[in-house]
């Protein structure tokens, strides 16, 4: 039964994370897109009738963080009033459209839409998909049914990569739609709605139904009655609203170190890196290929991203952010060097091999340690009665980082030089380091009530 059970919830986990799959090609889509629209590789491949400005390629870049931003909380509560299934059926609906507008897009503005349409199914996907895993998942697997959200959305932007070089944006815009087609008709036939939400609208009968298919057994009743449970406690402590986030002190404090942690999270270059993989390599001369390099990148990126299981629970959560953001301050400041060389008309072919052992460091460090944590810090610190709100505020915040380091920074680096952003991440970087060391408690192997009393009583 055991088995049985844990391997219905994989597929079930799985098949929700198709949605994730289609996020992962969304993320990845500016590497191999945004060059062809450029012009800069595959100009005829180009469907614009001139080529994409650097303010235009941010743009297309960036919008898909500013439609996600528009989201988190409108599907929050839609999913506490229809269900999680029904509202990530619904927000897939943008996706779809997103990708049959690039089909045909042959105007910079159909870019902006379909990058803004998708960003949207984006925000549901971190609001609602972690709260459908976790509400479907038992104890003993919840770690591995939470990590599969990273794992497809890493495979998403490695397709994005391997595919999209190759293919014109058109093509790649009808093979993103497979996933998000598969997710419609799997997830939508086949999978259900989770025990926890017809808990929480008192459908005991429904529940129990739901829970028997996805244990795959009928004796469910012990599990069903420690759901209804936390179900009234939760709706009890949700007389506790959003203002309380902002006027209570210590939930003040929490969301104060949430936002700082997911700042430095994403302003340590990550979003910018992903956006323009192809074009930092290109840019560098580095020895192979962008597109072979950004396969190379994105691999690794995955590689990564599986290990990452084996430490998030074995290190303290402290030690893993602080040293990745240690590993992931060193290559930034390799980076800025050596384009700071390039500029200046310096001889780099000895040394050209920089740009990618340190942005293969970089991805490793950021998926082993802070990129995780960050997420893991933000479900941990928050009183539970706030938590809901406290997280979907830090996704906002995080997006609205995303948003400002995709945008504005290619036009700085074309106006002060390519190495510019990465000196600026280099500094983020370190000024993370300190403010962790410093600021932020740990909480591995803590409980939820240890965290709280601690936090209640640091000065």
């Amino acid at each position: 039964m055991q088995k049985g059970s844990n391997l219905y919830i994989y597929v079930t986990a799985l098949s929700a994370n198709l949605f994730t799959f289609g996020v992962g090609i969304g993320y990845g889509w500016s590497s191999p897109a945004l060059p062809k629209l450029s012009g800069s590789v595959d100009p005829e491949q180009n469907p614009l009738p001139e080529p994409a400005t650097v303010s235009e390629q941010s743009w297309m870049a960036s919008l898909l963080s500013l439609g996600a931003m528009t989201s988190p909380i409108v599907t929050a509560l839609l999913a506490e009033k229809i269900g999680r299934k029904k509202t990530l059926l619904i927000f897939s609906l943008p996706m779809v459209a997103s990708h049959l507008i690039m089909v045909f897009a042959n105007k910079v503005f159909h870019f902006y839409i379909a990058r803004f349409l998708i960003g949207v199914s984006v925000g549901c996907m971190f609001t609602v998909i972690p709260v459908f895993a976790a509400e479907i998942s038992q104890k003993h697997n919840r770690g591995v049914v939470g990590l599969i959200l990273n794992v497809m959305m890493t495979c998403g932007h490695l397709m994005a990569a391997v595919v999209g070089p190759y293919v014109t944006i058109s093509a790649l815009s009808i093979i993103s739609l497979v996933p998000i087609v598969a997710f419609l008709v799997i997830f939508g036939l086949f999978i259900p709605e989770t025990p926890y939400f017809y808990a929480l609208i008192d459908n005991k009968t429904e529940a129990e139904r739901s829970l028997m298919r996805l244990r795959r057994t009928a004796s469910v009743e012990q599990e069903l009655t420690e759901i209804i449970k936390s179900v009234k406690e939760l709706k009890l402590s949700q007389n506790r609203n959003f203002v309380e986030l902002f006027t209570d002190r210590y939930h003040l404090k929490t969301l104060v170190w949430v936002i700082f942690v997911l700042f430095f999270q994403q302003f340590t270059g990550m979003i910018y890196i992903i956006s323009y993989t192809q074009k930092i390599f290109d840019t560098a001369n580095t020895p192979l290929s962008g597109d072979v390099e950004v396969m190379i990148f994105t691999a690794v990126q995955l590689v990564a991203v599986l290990f990452s299981t084996q430490t998030v629970d074995r290190i303290a959560r402290k030690v893993l952010m602080i040293g990745s953001l240690v590993l992931m301050l060193l290559p930034n400041a390799a980076m800025a060097i050596y384009f700071n060389l390039l500029d200046s008309d310096y001889d780099v072919s000895v040394v050209s091999w920089i740009p990618v052992a340190a942005l293969i460091v970089f991805i490793s460090a950021y998926n082993l340690g802070i990129g995780p944590l960050g997420f893991v810090f933000e479900g941990e610190i928050f009183d539970p009665n706030v938590k809901a709100w406290g997280v979907t505020v830090g996704t906002c915040f995080k997006l609205l980082v995303q948003f400002l380091a995709a945008m504005f920074m290619p036009s700085l680096s074309q106006a002060l030089g390519f190495f510019v952003p990465f000196w600026i991440f280099a500094g983020f970087t370190l000024i993370g380091i300190v403010f962790i060391r410093i600021c932020i408690p740990e909480t591995k192997g803590k409980s939820f009530l240890e965290i709280q009393h601690y936090v209640r009583n640091k000065k």
